[in-house]
């Protein structure tokens, strides 16, 4: 760990040893072995849903689509966290291409900021050395994990290591591939994520996902088009026809996203 790495890490560290010590709620019951994503078809294809404790590797379909790589990894993170807090460590490239989280944005998704401990990371390296230790705490659900490019610290061996700590713990790990190419990965499964039409006859739509199981499902790679219910925090099936009521142009329409550029 570098001078600049250590103290982000010990804060980290004194953040989640917060976590759940005020009391005022009981302890969390033991989630279920997987996680149901809410869509039938595509929980029938991973057996039940996403396994918990294990590492699951995501990356955008084609150049541009990062943001709905993020938005579906996210949503991942929740169905995986079940009601426990998440931790997502991303490199300062990431964070300076695609912004950082928007408070209201996330609310609006379906995240309190609240369960949300954010780690920015100066580089690949460090970025793995925080995620590992994230993985290692019990008290965490899920932890999304956003290195930059294709740094030479991120191999098969550092992801093994993260693996390790998942399958240990019983703390998920969602990897996802932003800025570089593709790479073998360990996980469980792996996802290539695209954007897709939201359908809303009132005004902007729920988040909607064009995805590709490669690897995980029972029947080799299976395609899904889904939606994100961001009051039931589940995804279900995305419309794909149907009438559609053009917006009116009298004034200017304001979309909350769980993503702002800064800077």
């Amino acid at each position: 760990m570098t001078g600049r790495g250590a103290p982000a890490l010990a804060a980290l560290r004194s953040a989640i040893e917060r976590i759940g010590k005020d009391g005022s709620t009981a302890p969390l019951a033991p989630p279920s072995a997987r996680a149901a994503l809410g869509l039938d078809e595509a929980d029938k294809a991973l057996g039940g849903g996403l396994k918990r404790g294990a590492f699951h590797a995501l990356r955008p379909q084609r150049p541009g689509e990062e943001p709905a790589a993020t938005g579906f990894a996210l949503a991942c993170a929740l169905r995986l966290a079940a009601e426990r807090p998440l931790l997502w460590v991303r490199q300062a490239m990431a964070e300076r291409e695609y912004g950082l989280p928007y408070g209201p944005g996330l609310m609006g998704f379906g995240l309190d900021p609240a369960r949300l401990v954010c780690v920015e990371a100066a580089d690949a390296r460090a970025a793995l050395k925080a995620a590992e230790e994230g993985l290692r705490c019990k008290a965490l659900g899920a932890v999304l994990i956003e290195p930059w490019g294709a740094p030479k610290a991120v191999d098969l061996v550092a992801l093994r290591r993260l693996v390790l700590a998942a399958e240990a713990s019983g703390v998920s790990a969602l990897f996802l591939r932003s800025g570089g190419p593709e790479i073998a990965d360990p996980g469980a499964t792996r996802w290539a994520v695209g954007a897709h039409r939201s359908e809303s006859a009132f005004g902007p739509g729920l988040p909607a996902f064009r995805v590709t199981l490669e690897r995980g499902g029972h029947a080799g790679q299976v395609e899904f088009v889904m939606e994100w219910s961001c009051e039931q925090r589940v995804f279900r099936r995305a419309a794909h026809s149907g009438a559609r009521v053009p917006l009116s142009t009298d004034g200017p329409v304001e979309t909350i996203t769980p993503f702002r550029r800064v800077g």
